[in-house]
């Protein structure tokens, strides 16, 4: 399995490049975010997901390993191949499709051309609990009493988090879960 490919660009085709890697082309599939990186002789570095069927061997590249690992995850969704995959990834940041899927926006999904509302739904109920990396990289102390406290209440993981984001960490426990459950009702 090729993981990761370091090369110079030789030639720009339709959707990727062809990357020279010691005398052999690779042609390397791109999402849109890479359009403004991309130049002739430009020494470059991707992370591959190959795409290995019967009649064809497909290289995608990106350009850290999240979002590879996130392409990954958005194929293993029944319904979503490579080519939506890229698509979703060449609409949004990886980061923004994983604030998406934690926080139920279906219409961040669906705006992009090929991916319909059962699709979107589909991409969120299978992949909420897994992106346990996206959730980590959100800057939060869960053992936070405020956090806590709304966790005793019922609250889920991710819903209580979303209630404490913007309320000041300088103010008392109680303060905190009052801010906190003032504004889950907006």
């Amino acid at each position: 399995m090729i993981a990761k490919i370091n090369g110079t660009i030789t030639d720009i085709i339709s959707g990727g490049v062809i990357v020279d890697v010691s005398g052999i082309g690779y042609e390397v599939l791109l999402t849109d975010t890479h359009k403004d990186d991309i130049a002739l002789n430009n020494e470059v570095s991707f992370y591959i997901a190959e795409n290995i069927k019967e009649d064809e061997h497909t290289l995608y590249g990106f350009a850290d390993i999240d979002t590879r690992t996130l392409y990954y995850q958005l194929t293993s969704v029944s319904g979503v191949g490579p080519k939506a995959a890229m698509s979703i990834l060449s609409a949004h940041s990886s980061s923004e499709v994983a604030e998406a899927i934690l926080r139920d926006n279906i219409g961040l999904f669906s705006s992009v051309s090929g991916i319909g509302k059962k699709t979107a739904q589909r991409i969120i109920l299978d992949l909420k609990g897994k992106l346990v990396n996206a959730e980590e990289k959100i800057d939060f102390d869960s053992n936070d009493a405020a956090y806590k406290a709304l966790m005793s209440l019922g609250y889920r993981s991710t819903d209580a988090k979303e209630a404490l984001k913007d309320v000041a960490k300088d103010l008392n426990t109680q303060e905190r879960v009052k801010q906190a459950l003032k504004g889950v009702g907006k």
